[in-house]
């Protein structure tokens, strides 16, 4: 959204003056609106470097927090492991009785739910005949009352065209006094229009140089904190080994006497980022 001083500078540009001072006012106006867009893409640029900056920061963060999180769940997996195994035969037990009985609650459900489809359905036509009834008389009344809107929609239209004919006559003549006093008044306009545009150019160029300031201070700051990152990557390198050493040496029995393979193809994480 344009400022007030941004909006005047384009009325300067665009605003019918006498022709003895058109060629002057255009000329300033040109060139001041030229140097305040020149410092307004400056400082923005700057901006978008300091939260693309600000974003990368942020970023790293997350990864060293994430990264420090996985090393604590991958030594808390690491010390699991041994109970899981022990509990794995009682778990497997539990579950075949489990299943036999979720199997006969089933059979019971499947034959249940037949009866209710059968029911249902009856319902479902029964329902479907009065609807088609239903549709039948509504379909007539739509009929009526579309006849009936269409003559009100048609008195409606008369009475807006005479209504949007008066409006129309009554803005033209607004138009017409709203210029006149626009011409009044622009050269009275022209001295702040150059006053607040320069006022806007300085303005923009102390935010820029401020912003600079503060993308120096941020990119020391990402440098450091890539380091940091870093160092707990290996940590997390090292985390992982322990626990592919801890996998190695587990396996599991069946009941029935085969032997399963170790948890270390299902349970090794994935590699650092």
């Amino acid at each position: 959204v344009a400022t007030g001083a941004e909006q005047m500078c384009a009325m300067a540009d665009v605003a019918q003056v006498p022709t003895s001072m058109a060629k002057g006012a255009d000329l300033m106006s040109s060139q001041m609106q030229a140097n305040l867009t020149a410092a307004k893409e400056a400082r923005k640029r700057t901006e978008l470097d300091a939260q693309l900056l600000a974003n990368r920061i942020a970023l790293l963060k997350q990864e060293e927090e994430k990264a420090w999180k996985k090393i604590e769940e991958t030594r808390k997996r690491a010390n699991e492991i041994v109970e899981l195994r022990t509990q794995n035969e009682l778990k497997f037990n539990a579950k075949e009785e489990s299943y036999k009985a979720k199997w006969q609650s089933i059979r019971n459900a499947q034959a249940q739910n037949t009866m209710s489809r059968e029911q249902a359905k009856a319902m479902r036509d029964e329902t479907r005949r009065s609807l088609l009834d239903k549709k039948q008389q509504n379909a007539q009344n739509t009929k009526h009352q579309s006849q009936q809107i269409l003559l009100q929609k048609k008195a409606r239209e008369e009475a807006d065209h005479d209504s949007n004919k008066q409006r129309s006559n009554y803005l033209k003549q607004m138009k017409d006094e709203a210029k006149r006093r626009m011409e009044e008044n622009q050269l009275a306009q022209m001295e702040k229009i150059r006053e607040d545009c320069e006022a806007r150019t300085a303005q923009e160029e102390a935010l820029r140089a401020r912003t600079d300031s503060l993308v120096a201070k941020m990119e020391k700051e990402e440098m450091e904190l890539i380091q940091r990152l870093q160092n707990t990557q290996s940590v997390q390198r090292s985390a992982y080994e322990e626990l592919e050493a801890a996998l190695g040496q587990t396996s599991h029995i069946s009941p029935g006497g085969r032997q399963y393979g170790s948890y270390a193809g299902a349970a090794k994480p994935p590699p650092a980022a």
